[in-house]
C-alpha cells in the first residue's frame, strides 16, 4: 500500500483526454502523465501546458500532420483553438514578434530522441513556408540542415540521429515581416566522439557518406575505402543507413564485412 501522502486524486473519466493539462480537474504527476498517455495511443502527441507544448517522439511518421494544408490552417490562429501542434508555437511567436516589435525565442528542449531536432526543423518549415520573401533563401535556410546534421549527428545506442552539438538558430525578418535571412550558431561539439565511439554507436555521418559515396576522383584524393579501414570508424558500427536502392549504389569495396553480413542500418527518417 501507498502511504496517504503518495496518493492523489484521478480523473473521473480514465480515457478521456484534453489538449491542455491545465484543464485537468485534479493536475499532479500522475493526471499529467496519464493524460499525455492516453493521447499519445490516439497519436496525438502534442499537449499543451498553457504555453509550453509537450511533444512526445512517435518514432514514425505520423500521416499528414504536417502538411501544407496543417500550416495553412495554423497561420494567424490564436494558440489553443486549434490543437496542439509545434505550428502553432511557431504562428505565435511570429504574431507576438510583429505586435510587439521584439524578437521572440523558442526554446527546444528534452533528452536525447525526444525529437529537438525534429521540430526545430518543423518551426523553420513552417515559419519559410508561411512566411518566406518567395525567394531561394526560404530554401537554403531548411536545406541548411541535412548538411549541418551531417558533420554535428551520429548513431547512439538511443537514437539513430542524436545531435552531439547545442544550435542556436535565428531567423531574420525584414520591415514587411517577410523571412530575408538565418543564422545559426553552434557550440558544445562532442569533439572526444571523433575519436572513440560505444560499440553500437558510430562517428558523425559525414565519414561513412564519404566512404560510401564520394565520386572516384574525391576518393582517390582522400583515400577512402570502407570505413572498417579507419581507426576513427572501426572501433564502433561501421553499418550504414540504406534503403534497397541506395545499396544498390553502394560498391562493394566501400562496404564494411559487417555490412555485408548484417546489411544495412534501417531507419525511416534517415533512409
Amino acid at each position: 500500500f501507498a502511504a496517504i501522502n503518495q496518493v492523489f486524486p484521478a480523473e473521473e473519466d480514465s480515457k478521456k483526454d484534453v489538449e491542455d493539462n491545465c484543464s485537468l480537474m485534479y493536475l499532479n504527476e500522475a493526471t499529467l502523465l496519464h493524460n499525455i498517455r492516453v493521447r499519445y495511443s490516439k497519436d496525438r502527441i502534442y499537449t499543451y501546458v498553457a504555453n509550453i507544448l509537450i511533444a512526445v517522439n512517435p518514432y514514425f511518421d505520423i500521416p499528414k500532420l504536417y502538411s501544407l494544408d496543417v500550416i495553412k490552417k495554423y497561420q494567424g490562429k490564436s494558440l489553443g483553438t486549434l490543437p496542439p501542434h509545434v505550428y502553432a508555437i511557431a504562428d505565435k511567436a511570429f504574431r507576438d514578434m510583429k505586435v510587439l516589435k521584439m524578437s521572440q525565442s523558442i526554446i527546444v528542449s528534452g533528452e536525447s530522441g525526444a525529437g529537438k531536432t525534429e521540430n526545430t526543423k518543423f518551426v523553420l518549415r513552417y515559419l519559410t513556408e508561411s512566411y518566406g520573401s518567395g525567394q531561394d533563401i526560404d530554401d537554403r535556410i531548411v536545406e541548411a540542415n541535412p548538411l549541418l546534421e551531417a558533420f554535428g549527428n551520429a548513431k547512439t545506442v538511443r537514437n539513430n540521429n542524436s545531435s552531439r552539438f547545442g544550435k542556436f538558430v535565428e531567423i531574420h525578418f525584414n520591415e514587411k515581416n517577410s523571412v530575408v535571412g538565418g543564422f545559426v550558431s553552434h557550440y558544445l561539439l562532442e569533439k572526444s566522439r571523433i575519436c572513440v565511439q560505444g560499440p553500437e554507436e558510430r562517428n558523425y555521418h559525414i565519414f561513412y557518406r564519404l566512404c560510401a559515396g564520394a565520386p572516384e576522383n574525391i576518393r582517390e584524393k582522400l583515400y577512402l575505402s570502407s570505413p572498417d579501414n579507419f581507426r576513427y570508424l572501426n572501433r564502433g558500427c561501421t553499418r550504414r543507413f540504406a534503403t534497397k536502392e541506395t545499396d544498390k549504389q553502394i560498391l562493394q569495396n566501400r562496404k564494411s564485412p559487417e555490412y555485408q553480413k548484417s546489411g544495412s542500418l534501417k531507419d525511416p527518417l534517415l533512409d
